[in-house]
């Protein structure tokens, strides 16, 4: 498996350090930080006999607030970085978390060190007025390692995009369904609106009507509250202009499921309208 181009280093040149690095750690002996696997490899650069592997994983968040309090929440994102050399010790470190809008031109920094076994991680608060969209999270720093005969290599390392994230407005599905209680296959409507968190200039906080994308309806007899069932799809419902999406389906004792497949500024998200006697569901 190739490594993504993201990173500065050429294909082949990863490959060649990757065998040469295993074969100094078995020939040689040298000090080498552990690093976990699960994390995915974003660079690896090797410099005159000594070699750093940088890891890493981020994840965004959702904005999102308390509508009748207009209390907006901190909005974060969480990393994790792995560092693992070969060849000499570790001397020295110095570096940033890098945070970049998709489209934008600011770069957000935020210091970070590394312990003794090269891993890093942190949970960063941004303000709540953060633009919606994907980010780029990446790491730039420097490492000075020094080999067994005491010659010191500086690794600059600069990966722009180790990961993207979301960061968007938080949504729900409001939906209701006719003949609620019915099971006996007649017609039943459902009808209902995507609302996303909304922010005047001025602070407060409101659900607006979301006026186009998706909604995919399916359905499970067991509803949420059993994991091991498949949903079965029924169709997709286009959300028009006015913002109320229609269907009409045949009553059955069952979860009706919509899903709101999101965008760049809006979250997915899923409602479960229950038809039929479901007061033992355990909700």
């Amino acid at each position: 498996m190739s490594l993504p181009s993201r990173s500065r280093t050429s294909l082949l040149r990863r490959g060649l350090v990757v065998l040469a690095t295993s074969a100094t750690l078995v020939a040689g002996g040298l000090v080498a930080a552990p690093a976990a696997q699960a994390v995915p490899v974003v660079d690896i650069d090797d410099r005159d006999g000594t070699v750093v592997t940088t890891r890493m994983q981020a994840g965004g968040d959702l904005i999102n607030g308390n509508t009748r309090t207009n209390e907006l929440y901190p909005v974060v994102f969480r990393y994790k970085v792995d560092l693992g050399w070969t060849g000499g010790k570790l001397r020295a470190f110095d570096g940033v978390v890098t945070l970049q809008r998709v489209g934008g031109s600011n770069v957000r920094r935020y210091p970070v060190t590394v312990d003794r076994h090269g891993n890093a991680g942190d949970t960063v608060r941004l303000p709540g007025r953060i633009n919606p969209g994907f980010y780029r999270v990446g790491i730039e720093f420097t490492a000075a390692l020094q080999r067994p005969d005491g010659q010191v290599n500086r690794h600059r390392v600069n990966i722009n995009n180790s990961e993207t994230v979301s960061i968007r407005r938080a949504t729900w599905v409001k939906a209701s369904i006719a003949n609620p209680t019915a099971t006996d296959g007649r017609p039943s409507r459902i009808s209902g609106k995507v609302q996303a968190l909304s922010i005047a200039a001025d602070g407060d906080l409101s659900w607006a009507t979301v006026h186009s994308g998706t909604v995919h309806l399916s359905y499970d007899p067991d509803g949420p509250w059993k994991y091991d069932a498949k949903n079965v799809y029924v169709r997709a419902l286009t959300i028009p202009r006015d913002g109320t999406f229609s269907t009409v389906v045949s009553a059955r004792d069952r979860w009706w499921k919509l899903t709101y497949a999101g965008n760049d500024r809006f979250a997915k998200t899923t409602n479960w309208l229950p038809q039929g006697d479901h007061e033992g569901c355990g909700c």
